[in-house]
């Protein structure tokens, strides 16, 4: 007997030895990143999930998958007033019950899914560490943490499914403090049959705002010669649209890091507001009101960091 136990654990740890070792590079943060990305891009899956920010908390529905080249998403509130955010590729829906004043909240997929754009500039201002296994829902799962290198940024923790690198769960945090927003899938079916059916509105529910496409095409106003003269580091401008209010042209001024993002608007307005400051979870929203306008910061970046760009708004040479 103790001859066929040694036998068999000599087997065994040959075995053992042969078995193809998974190399560093395999595991490396650097990795599962282009992991996660390939996922969004060529994985169908649906899903149930919860979004916790600003104390709030919303149940969601969540269907996700490539159709006709491009990657779809729908998303559905379960809980509260009702509300549907469809991604087709590039154009984006936001859909409420007639007369809604409610907000729709979208899950950070889309952020996640389009850093493929801008990984190597992003590496310029976090670092990416993987920092173990844990399990979301009932899947193994490779934690990686986003550390920013400035104070002008949050740090992101994210846990990818070990199985496809679909994204499980995403934590925004202040560095060294507590959560500020997270998303979790609490149950999702990787590989679910999805059409175009699936990306279809409920009944009920219309667009709240035309898209891009549908408005008229952006002209110069004086309003447009505004803009920071102050932007943290690594932040350029990726969009500006103009629309008109009753005072006149409201240019709003969108500026990215690849990673992170915050838009300044710029509104015709006599001065008899006030300067405030407001934060939900991860976003922060500074107004600061000028003799004719009123300029307003809002994004995910930390407090201070949007008064001292919204402090920088002046016309522009």
């Amino acid at each position: 007997m103790k001859q066929w136990l040694l036998w068999t654990l000599a087997v065994l740890l040959g075995f053992t030895v042969q078995a193809p070792a998974v190399t560093a590079a395999e595991e490396s943060p650097e990795h599962w990143l282009q992991t996660m990305l390939a996922a969004s891009r060529q994985t169908s899956f649906s899903g149930y999930s919860v979004h916790l920010s600003g104390g709030q908390l919303n149940s969601m529905a969540v269907y996700h998958a490539p159709i006709d080249g491009e990657v779809w998403e729908r998303v559905v509130h379960m809980s509260g007033e009702p509300a549907e955010i469809i991604r087709k590729g590039r154009q984006v829906y936001c859909l409420h019950p007639r007369q809604s004043r409610g907000m729709a909240v979208s899950p950070p997929l889309g952020r996640w899914g389009a850093l493929e754009e801008s990984a190597k500039a992003v590496s310029r201002y976090y670092r990416f560490q993987r920092m173990g296994e844990e399990r979301v829902a009932g899947r193994d799962s490779i934690r990686l943490n986003v550390e920013p290198l400035d104070e002008h940024r949050y740090g992101y923790s994210l846990w990818l499914d070990r199985e496809s690198g679909v994204l499980l769960r995403a934590q925004t945090a202040a560095v060294g403090g507590m959560p500020l927003e997270v998303f979790e899938f609490v149950s999702i079916q990787m590989g679910a049959a999805l059409d175009k059916a699936s990306f279809e509105p409920s009944a009920g529910l219309q667009r709240r705002r035309p898209t891009r496409g549908d408005q008229p095409p952006p002209t110069r106003s004086p309003a447009q010669h505004w803009g920071p003269q102050w932007l943290p580091e690594g932040f350029v401008e990726s969009d500006q649209v103009v629309q008109f209010s009753g005072q006149g042209d409201v240019t709003s001024r969108a500026y990215t890091d690849g990673l992170t993002s915050f838009t300044v608007f710029h509104e015709p307005e006599s001065g008899v507001g006030s300067n405030t400051v407001s934060a939900h979870g991860a976003t922060v929203a500074v107004h600061r009101q000028l003799a004719d306008a009123r300029i307003t910061v809002v994004g995910e970046i930390p407090v201070a960091t949007a008064e001292r760009i919204a402090a920088s708004v002046k016309p522009l040479d």
